[in-house]
């Protein structure tokens, strides 16, 4: 009879420990899953979403308006009309912008250089085009122009394109205009 019990009691045993090892399989495998989900969402790095959500729907026609510095006129008003094409990958904008008197060409073509860089040519100076070089910060566009000729007294200056919302965008040029910061250009545009 205790042999009985002895050999009841130790199956009791060995089930209760197999029910914990599957317990412990079970959990150990819910977890593995939750990990790979983790993972597998994680392989999507911040810079591809913040390149997908900023591109999103920028292809279109814009109106915008805003100020502009123009060495012998000073700050100026004035309205753009631009248009966009393209994805994340080649991005081309074309336009212009200007009041009653004078129109000036506005423009871009950028390309994808990797991750969230890129790189290409801004028309709209005078001085001919201009070489663009930025990186993609979220809903900013940063980038560094590099003139053809001295704009301002020096040939470099910032510009940050800006996603404001789903159909919104902003444009401001930073520069150097007799040694202080300032914007050089500052336009809020909106879908037509």
């Amino acid at each position: 009879m205790s042999k009985n019990l002895c050999l009841h009691g130790s199956r009791k045993v060995k089930s209760k420990f197999a029910f914990w090892a599957l317990v412990r399989t079970t959990t150990t495998m819910k977890y593995a899953s939750f990990i790979a989900a983790v993972a597998s969402i994680l392989l999507i790095s911040p810079a591809d979403a913040a390149s997908e959500s900023f591109f999103d729907n920028l292809a279109g026609n814009w109106t915008g308006s805003g100020k502009a510095y123009v060495k012998i006129y000073g700050e100026i008003s004035a309205r753009c009309r631009v248009s966009i094409r393209g994805t994340e990958v080649v991005i081309i904008m074309s336009g212009s912008c200007g009041m009653l008197v004078f129109r000036q060409p506005l423009g871009f073509s950028l390309r994808k250089a990797g991750n969230n860089r890129y790189v290409g040519t801004y028309t709209g100076s005078k001085t001919g085009p201009a070489k663009l070089e930025g990186t993609l910060r979220g809903n900013r566009l940063v980038m560094t122009i590099r003139w053809g000729g001295l704009v301002n007294g020096d040939r470099t200056a910032q510009m940050v394109l800006e996603r404001t919302g789903p159909n919104s965008f902003a444009e401001t040029v930073n520069d150097s205009v007799a040694g202080t910061n300032r914007n050089t250009a500052n336009f809020a545009f909106v879908r037509e």
